[in-house]
């Protein structure tokens, strides 16, 4: 029961790196359906690889990974990418000319 609640966190964590990479271009209901895809699909895969005694863990020189550092940031950041490619760039990033433009800064309302 101790492996499944922290496989379980782990899992959950690799979903929430994903979810700055697609910030404010997805609707809440799609960033669900790809918490489901990560949670029960593709880390449970990656983190056999390491932990469940996949061929990662089973390489002559095996593969180790302390605390989850590598698998779940990995499959984080590879999911993230992923969503970031297939979403494309943020609204109103680039220019009719396809120009990017900055991100605008703005402060903090004051409520003062």
């Amino acid at each position: 029961m101790a492996s499944l609640m922290f496989q379980t966190v782990f899992a959950a964590t690799a979903a929430t790196i994903v979810s700055g990479a697609i910030a404010e271009r997805t609707k809440f209901t799609a960033y669900l359906i790809f918490t489901v895809a990560i949670t029960a699909v593709i880390y449970p895969i990656s983190g056999h690889w390491v932990w469940g005694g996949g061929w990662l863990s089973s390489l002559e020189t095996p593969f180790h990974d302390f605390a989850g550092s590598t698998v779940v940031h990995s499959v984080g950041a590879w999911v993230g990418l992923t969503g970031a490619i297939v979403i494309g760039p943020r609204i109103g990033k680039y220019s009719a000319e396809g120009k990017a433009r900055a991100i605008p800064w703005v402060p903090f309302p004051c409520t003062d």
